[in-house]
């Protein structure tokens, strides 16, 4: 089980290399900001394919080992290492996918980015309803949930504002994760071990009494 701090801090590190990412790709592009094809528009450009890659890389890398750490404190420890790897799956995917391609792949990409924001808001669902509805938590999913609307809204569109929603939407999601990991409390039998103690045992049946004549 990761320390709160070491959770946090991974969590820290994905969105510097996501967003450092995509500070790279929007000086050598910035045209990227206004074509309304989001972050995807940097991964079919040479100039930008590696910071691209490299962002999203990081972010999956170091938002899996988060979630990982963290899902011993969880009430379905397994399921949340599952949408761990699903989220790696999902955001590789996307990178391999570029949409310039057209047809089947385009296809392809759109339904990755499309499941890849449910696995996310599923799993946000999920974190602030652990945390026990935490209001500063439900606040972060809020704002993740705005940047999916505004994202939705533009990604069959010619112009608008996709990349800005889908940027929004990944901010509030990180927010989240930032929040409520640290809240989740670790089953008391896990906590025990981890304090170097054993879980309580069942207390032993009295022996039974024989009487002598």
């Amino acid at each position: 089980m990761g320390t709160v701090s070491g959770v946090v801090g991974d969590v820290a590190k994905g969105q510097a290399c996501l967003f450092g990412g995509l500070g790279v790709c929007v000086t050598l592009r910035p045209e990227g900001l206004a074509v309304n094809h989001g972050m995807s528009y940097f991964g079919v450009h040479w100039q930008t394919l590696l910071p691209y890659a490299a962002g999203l890389a990081g972010a999956a890398l170091f938002t899996h080992r988060a979630l990982r750490d963290a899902a011993a404190r969880t009430p379905h420890p397994a399921h949340l290492r599952r949408m761990a790897g699903s989220f790696v799956v999902l955001l590789a995917g996307i990178v391999l996918t570029p949409y310039t391609l057209g047809g089947v792949v385009d296809w392809a990409h759109r339904g990755l980015g499309a499941a890849l924001f449910v696995l996310q808001l599923l799993l946000a669902v999920r974190l602030v309803a652990w945390a026990h509805g935490d209001a500063v938590g439900v606040a972060f999913f809020l704002v993740q949930l705005g940047g999916g609307v505004l994202a939705a809204v533009y990604v069959l569109q010619t112009e608008g504002l996709l990349i800005h929603g889908e940027a929004t939407f990944q901010l509030g999601f990180a927010l989240v994760l930032a929040r409520t990991l640290p809240l989740l409390a670790p089953p008391i039998a896990a906590a025990a071990v981890a304090a170097g103690g054993a879980p309580a045992a069942a207390p032993a049946a009295s022996p039974a009494t024989v009487s002598c004549q």
